[in-house]
């Protein structure tokens, strides 16, 4: 089956939008630089979600207890990212972010990171497996310059040879 592309093409509201928000973030984080697509680009499932190997990718700092944190001190951000053993116990797990609320995460990391419910859906049957590895980066990053050139590819990467058909995709 040849890969389908649609494109979904931001509305006159949705580009108004995103201007009145970067508006105000420049308020507040001098040095941010625009970085964005003006297309979205969806690929459907080439096969059943029950077929397909899933991993998880989050914006929400998450990472295991015993790794190095994200430097939120730096007020450039942070564009490194952690790989997470799927097979990690969620208890093993913290968050380390400075710009949302992470009080909930912090109690229960799956409402950012859903790892025990991913292993739910695949013991039902509703996905077909997970892969071994899953990825954390902090979202904080003013300049996204090298997480765009750099962090985002080598991830992509890291996904794609894993094989994992979906990333499940949650943002801090």
């Amino acid at each position: 089956m040849a890969v389908q592309f649609q494109d979904w093409h931001f509305s006159e509201a949705e580009q108004q939008k995103y201007r009145d928000w970067m508006a105000r973030i420049l308020v507040g984080h001098t040095g941010t630089k625009e970085r964005c697509n003006q297309t979205v680009y969806w690929t459907p499932l080439a096969k059943p979600l029950s077929q397909c190997t899933v991993t998880l990718f989050t914006t929400g700092g998450v990472h295991r207890k015993s790794d190095r944190p994200f430097d939120v001190a730096n007020p450039h951000g942070d564009p490194s990212f952690r790989e997470i053993p799927t097979a990690v116990e969620t208890a093993q797990l913290m968050v380390t972010h400075t710009h949302y609320n992470h009080v909930d995460a912090d109690r229960d990391v799956n409402c950012m990171f859903p790892l025990d419910r991913l292993r739910e859906l695949c013991d039902a049957g509703v996905v077909g497996g997970i892969a071994p590895t899953a990825y954390s980066i902090m979202g904080f990053n003013p300049d996204p310059t090298r997480l765009a050139e750099e962090t985002a590819p080598e991830l992509a990467r890291r996904i794609k040879t894993s094989g994992a058909d979906i990333a499940l995709m949650t943002c801090g």
